[in-house]
């Protein structure tokens, strides 16, 4: 890189910032322009933002079996071979009592 320059005027060569002997100010150097740089400086603004969550209630219901009796009846009339007398008559001389019979069912 080239560090020096010639004055317009007297035509010495000096380096950069350096005047020569006449005097004169050297002429001001092309400014060189960079590009922006960028400072940056966040900030944050609560907003509401609504959300919506739906629920949905579910009602299960289980079937279980439990057993429920019921109960049938029914008549049968069973016809005993043979004539028997349902009191039998209180005659001794016929041989009945009606003590021996009600005794059975005591």
């Amino acid at each position: 890189m080239n560090n020096h320059h010639m004055c317009h005027s007297c035509g010495q060569t000096k380096g950069w910032g350096q005047s020569c002997g006449c005097r004169r100010q050297l002429p001001a150097a092309e400014p060189i322009v960079c590009p922006p740089q960028y400072r940056v400086c966040d900030s944050f603004v609560p907003r509401m933002q609504p959300v919506i969550q739906p629920i949905v209630n579910v009602n299960r219901e289980h079937i279980v079996n439990v057993p429920q009796y019921f109960v049938t009846e029914s008549n049968e009339t069973v016809v005993v071979p043979g004539v028997q007398q349902a009191y039998p008559v209180n005659n001794p001389s016929q041989g009945g009592s009606h003590r021996g019979f009600f005794s059975r069912f005591r």
